[in-house]
């Protein structure tokens, strides 16, 4: 019987699912003060997406600052450059290095200009990418550092939480993420002098209704029973896993998160580092039975940088060797992934301004393993077996 692994999430329990049936009360402001204090003091913002959350903070940013280019990764989420479209801003995309997947920093400086709005700073598969030389070149520009932290919530860097060095940084509580709760999305404030604008930003946030707290609490215990292996297999079959990769997946609500959700989200805050435990033992293995192979490439991280891997990020030599691995292992029940298939610069032709080589290279020969909870030791020897078996 095949056994397809699902996306990394923490694991939901029926002890958590009944914490979100409880009275709401304040729960909402102790998700804050909880996430506040786990991210080091930081002062967070709920909200129904990270979409959400990035739109309302680029909406707050613009109409301020009167400046109206975001900088974004060439090889990232799709949603990132479809929020700055619909708030009239223009993207510029820099080329991503294959050898790490952040910034090429000779790029980054060249799309630097003086309507630069924002650098948004993608922390991809829980790997922290070091922000000094981004911090330097903001600075310079005026311009404020978003860190997308979505993938990343317990990732450290330099000894600090990974999305707390920049003026703002996001993270995303929807499915396969580091904390999941369905849904949602966390913005963090890390420069006091912003605090007052992204208030009044969220003032304007409607509260989810009745029936969108109750919908958000049955999709945590749909998630929760299709994110077992067996009930994944059937889903997978489905073509449920492939819902993200159409355009209409990126669209968000503007308003923020509902109680159910922060209630589950606090419960699972108090795991999440037992989690990313395991899902970094997860890794360790699987990159010991894979870094001598010759045709795979594995992206190194920063030093000084603790990663999560929310998934295990490679590269194989070849596109047509990666469609190999990918349907060999797939049939053999790996919940293996190819993440975004395609640039920016090829979904969006409007924002291409010149060659991505890093960020074609990576779209056409990235796969991603799961380090998840639900993965064994006999899921890792398959795994490598598969890769080894490609020599």
């Amino acid at each position: 019987m095949f056994r397809h692994l699902p996306p990394a999430a923490t694991p939901f329990t029926l002890a958590d699912l009944r914490t979100g049936l409880r009275p709401p009360g304040q729960v909402s402001t102790r998700f804050r003060e909880a996430l506040a204090t786990y991210l080091g003091g930081r002062t967070c913002y709920l909200a129904s997406s990270g979409r959400t959350a990035l739109y309302l903070l680029l909406q707050a940013l613009s109409s301020t600052s009167g400046r109206c280019e975001v900088i974004l990764p060439a090889y990232t989420c799709p949603a990132l450059a479809r929020v700055a479209l619909d708030l009239g801003l223009r993207p510029r995309l820099v080329d991503v290095s294959p050898e790490t997947l952040g910034f090429v920093e000779e790029g980054l400086a060249g799309q630097i200009t003086e309507q630069t709005l924002a650098i948004i700073h993608v922390h991809p598969f829980g790997l922290p990418q070091p922000l000094e030389p981004v911090l330097s070149l903001a600075r310079q520009a005026g311009a404020v550092i978003i860190e997308d932290a979505a993938q990343a919530m317990g990732a450290r860097l330099d000894g600090q939480p990974a999305g707390t060095q920049g003026e703002f940084s996001l993270f995303s509580l929807g499915p396969g993420k580091p904390l999941s709760t369905g849904g949602g999305g966390v913005l963090t404030v890390n420069d006091d002098a912003c605090a007052p604008l992204v208030a009044q930003a969220w003032a304007t946030l409607s509260a989810p209704s009745p029936a969108a707290s109750a919908a958000s609490l049955l999709r945590l215990a749909l998630l929760a029973l299709a994110f077992h292996p067996r009930p994944w297999w059937l889903s997978t079959r489905l073509g449920l896993h492939r819902l993200g990769d159409h355009q209409a997946s990126w669209g968000y609500r503007l308003c923020g998160l509902s109680a159910a959700q922060a209630a589950v989200g606090l419960a699972l805050l108090l795991r999440l580092e037992a989690i990313n435990k395991r899902r970094r033992e997860n890794a360790r293995q699987l990159l010991a039975g894979l870094r001598e192979l010759p045709f795979v490439h594995l992206p190194q991280p920063a030093v000084a940088s603790e990663p999560i891997y929310l998934r295990l990020p490679l590269l194989v030599d070849s596109q047509e060797r990666r469609e190999r691995l990918f349907q060999r292992l797939w049939a053999a029940g790996i919940g293996v992934g190819r993440m975004y298939r395609h640039s920016l610069a090829h979904l969006f032709p409007q924002l291409a301004a010149g060659p991505y080589p890093g960020a074609e290279q990576v779209a056409g020969r990235l796969l991603t393993l799961p380090t998840h909870h639900y993965l064994t030791a006999a899921d890792v020897e398959r795994i490598t077996g598969i890769f080894c078996g490609a020599l």
